[in-house]
């Protein structure tokens, strides 16, 4: 009675055996560095992370956030700044392996991810110490709290929908996932131009704040990957 199914039987030699995508440990090991930060987050700063987040769309909940504490000056906006240095920098190196992967030929990509999350770290604090200078020598003191509470809630959003990004393209292996970033980051960025200009509309020269962004907000970045290839 086999017999009938003899000619249906497929030898080893026959069936196609495709390749089983197995991401590198690098990846692997910054993802679960990221959700071990995120979960140190989310755990024990639940309310105020929830209010980080909102009040990056909300005029009503970032005045909440700033009557009920300083974000700023607690532990919630250190384990956030790290999160969001970790999933950027991890983001950039997936963007350098895809496009630049002769560059890692040379160095080992979690070199250039220490190369990388120290660069945007440096930037982070040059661009605060920038700020800092800046409010004193043009009397805008008042102003610098919000300049830096929105540019962290800036880089805090987009790295936390970043992240879902990076893990799909590093699991799936299409990194083509990554394009659809691009518009929800130039979103988040535009409605980021646009708190900045309203801290103190009626001081702002338009083309001197285009070369801010140009200057502090583009170009350092652009030189970091450049760097990183480099080495």
């Amino acid at each position: 009675m086999l017999d009938i199914f003899a000619h249906h039987a497929l030898s080893v030699s026959e069936i196609s055996a495709d390749k089983v995508l197995s991401p590198s440990p690098w990846a692997t090991i910054l993802i679960c560095a990221s959700l071990f930060l995120l979960t140190l987050i989310i755990v024990p700063f639940r309310r105020k992370f929830s209010l980080i987040i909102k009040s990056f769309f909300s005029q009503r909940h970032y005045s909440l956030m700033n009557r009920e504490s300083r974000i700023l000056e607690e532990r919630v906006y250190i384990f956030t700044l790290l999160f969001d240095l970790l999933v950027f920098a991890t983001g950039l190196l997936v963007i350098i392996q895809h496009f630049m992967s002769q560059s890692l030929e040379k160095i080992h990509p979690m070199a250039v991810f220490g190369i990388l999350f120290v660069g945007l770290l440096i930037i982070y604090w040059l661009k605060y110490l920038v700020y800092f200078i800046y409010s004193k020598l043009f009397e805008h003191s008042k102003e610098l709290t919000s300049i830096n509470l929105y540019k962290f809630l800036f880089i805090t959003v987009a790295a936390l929908v970043l992240f879902p990004f990076v893990i799909i393209a590093q699991y799936t292996g299409h990194f083509a996932v990554m394009y659809g970033y691009i518009p929800v980051f130039v979103a988040f960025y535009v409605l980021f131009a646009y708190k900045m200009l309203k801290i103190n509309p009626r001081n702002i020269n338009l083309f001197n704040f285009f070369l801010y962004f140009c200057t502090l907000e583009i170009l350092p970045y652009v030189l970091l990957v450049k760097l990183s290839t480099m080495i």
